[in-house]
C-alpha cells in the first residue's frame, strides 16, 4: 500500500451506536479520573513515582479519549472518532510502559530482598 492512498471506513450512526459511544465516553472519563488518582497516590513515594507518572499520563489519555467518544456521539464528526482512537492508543502505550516498569521494579526488589536475606543468614 502506498503512503498517499487513503482508505476510508464509513459508519452508519444509529441511535444504538450513539448510546454505546456515550456510555464508552462516560466510562472512560470516570476510569480516567480514577487512574489519575491512583497515579497520584503512587507518586507519594519517591521510588514509586517511577510508576505513578506514566499512570497519570495514561489516565489523562483515557479521559481525553472518553471526551472524544462523547463528542463523536453528540456531533457525529469523524475527526472526533479519530482523536478518540488515537488517545486510547496513547493510553495503552502508557499502560504498557507502566507494566514493564512494574515488572522491572518487582524483579529489582526481589533481588534486593534475596540479597538482604542471604547476607543476614551468612552474617555479612
Amino acid at each position: 500500500m502506498k503512503n498517499d492512498d487513503i482508505n476510508t471506513i464509513s459508519l452508519q450512526v444509529t441511535d444504538l451506536l450513539q448510546k454505546c459511544l456515550r456510555f464508552i465516553g462516560i466510562m472512560q472519563q470516570i476510569f480516567g479520573v480514577l487512574v489519575i488518582i491512583c497515579g497520584a497516590i503512587a507518586c507519594l513515594g519517591i521510588i514509586s513515582a517511577i510508576i505513578g507518572v506514566p499512570v497519570i499520563i495514561g489516565g489523562i489519555k483515557l479521559f481525553q479519549s472518553g471526551s472524544s467518544f462523547a463528542l463523536t456521539a453528540k456531533l457525529k464528526h469523524s475527526d472526533d472518532l479519530l482523536n478518540a482512537i488515537n488517545d486510547l492508543h496513547g493510553y495503552w502505550i502508557f499502560m504498557l510502559i507502566t507494566f514493564i516498569l512494574s515488572v522491572a521494579m518487582f524483579i529489582t526488589m526481589l533481588f534486593l530482598f534475596a540479597t538482604l536475606v542471604s547476607s543476614a543468614i551468612y552474617g555479612y
